[in-house]
């Protein structure tokens, strides 16, 4: 099967790549002339150059191609709102446009997010409304998942949305060493004692779901949420971290009214006076920590059959032996 993969210089991207170059799929990806390509080292891909802002570049990219595995988004929660949505809406609106064109596409698999329900008290089902919070990221990947289902109406395009909560594993820069670097310098913030449900996915695990996913009749034209069957809750997340690199537990603890506050006026002071760099806490990093992301999942394992084959010590062990590696030491050096 010819497949294209959008975002394959990143984590999940990345991770799927490898996974259908190992099964023998003929894999295209796109990337930008200036894009890091170290993690595809050693995979036979063809890789096509552009954006998904450029649409010239985008003509001939997806020709002979039958599935598409939508993972590029800007997935930050600190960029100027114009980055977000020429790429999570303009770039998802450009991407379908192309495969329509193409004639040749059966699957679109787009990688959406939880974000998209607008951070809610209770984690709930797929059925929900699309909901937006005010926050860049999820504005701009709730227009981003719109435009996907406007266009499936319109024009009977084969997509599928999958809303993955928290990825992690080895390579995870958002996460893992962004949790890790924190952890080491005894910055971590915990929420509310870190009760809440964290919504984790292994990252082996999140690619065999997509595959399934993308090869499933049932899942046309549907929406999954994703996460790790075991459900842990942050404060286990982050404690088997400091267990396993040897420092202690976090010791800033907030209250997430008290977090939230803090947040906004942050991010009121950093754009007020032009600061580029990221708040040590935004609104979307206190959500993520402060309301239940344990996100229904039984749509998902009806459908495709999808399961947590790695489990979470044995996703940890993993991602601390990887942490150890030159790597994982030359990521955190880098954060």
């Amino acid at each position: 099967m010819e497949v294209l993969v959008t975002g394959a210089t990143g984590f999940l991207g990345g991770a799927i790549t490898s996974a259908l170059v190992k099964e023998g799929q003929e894999v295209r990806i796109l990337a930008r002339k200036n894009s890091n390509l170290n993690r595809l080292v050693g995979l036979q891909v063809d890789i096509r150059h552009g954006s998904l802002e450029d649409k010239s570049s985008l003509i001939s990219l997806l020709d002979g191609v039958e599935c598409v595995y939508h993972c590029a988004a800007v997935s930050t929660d600190w960029a100027p709102w114009n980055d977000f949505y020429q790429v999570n809406v303009r770039g998802v609106q450009n991407l379908l446009e192309a495969a329509q064109r193409a004639g040749s596409v059966q699957r679109f698999v787009h990688i959406s997010s939880t974000d998209v329900y607008g951070y809610p008290v209770k984690a709930i089902e797929e059925n929900c409304v699309i909901i937006d919070a005010g926050l860049p990221y999820n504005r701009s990947k709730g227009l981003g998942e719109k435009a996907v289902w406007d266009f499936y109406q319109e024009t009977g395009l084969p997509v599928t949305v999958i809303r993955p909560v928290t990825i992690y594993g080895p390579r995870s820069m958002s996460i893992v060493v962004e949790i890790a670097s924190l952890l080491l310098k005894r910055q971590m913030v915990l929420i509310d004692g870190g009760r809440r449900s964290a919504g984790l996915l292994y990252i082996d695990n999140a690619v065999e779901a997509i595959r399934k996913a993308a090869l499933s009749p049932q899942a046309i034209g549907r929406a999954y949420n994703l996460r790790d069957e075991s459900n842990e809750t942050w404060s286990q997340f982050v404690d088997t971290f400091a267990a396993g690199l040897d420092v202690g537990y976090p010791w800033i603890n907030l209250p997430s009214w008290l977090a939230l506050g803090i947040a906004h006026l942050s991010e009121i002071v950093y754009r007020g006076m032009g600061i580029r760099s990221r708040p040590l806490l935004t609104r979307h990093a206190t959500y993520l920590l402060c309301r239940d992301q344990g996100y229904p999942i039984e749509k998902a394992q009806q459908d495709f059959g999808f399961c947590s084959t790695i489990s979470f010590v044995e996703g940890m062990k993993r991602t601390l032996t990887w942490l150890a590696s030159e790597e994982g030491q030359e990521a955190l050096s880098g954060s």
